[in-house]
């Protein structure tokens, strides 16, 4: 896209977190033009995983992916777009 601001949008989306792209892609599948803005360099929010030290890597939030709802999930087809969720036992 080589000049988003030249563009007419029917739903601007301020933060590309979890729930912004939710938003937008739904929007999106309802016909829409959505323009997501985001001012960090990644999506994903708080589900973001980040060094938070050097060779530690942790995602502060993505417990929160137990919280998607499954319709959600179904209706995106998130793991045809690369979700997976990986249980993990508590010890």
């Amino acid at each position: 896209m080589a000049n988003p601001s030249a563009q007419a949008w029917d739903a601007l989306i301020i933060g590309a977190g979890h729930n912004g792209l939710v938003c937008a892609a739904y929007l999106a599948r309802a016909g829409k033009r959505v323009l997501v803005l985001e001012r960090r360099g990644v999506v994903g929010g708080a589900a973001v995983t980040e060094e938070f030290h050097p060779g530690f890597r942790n995602s502060v939030a993505s417990y929160t992916v137990s919280l998607l709802q499954p319709k959600v999930i179904a209706d995106l087809d998130l793991p045809a777009h690369g979700l997976t969720v990986v249980p993990r036992r508590i010890n």
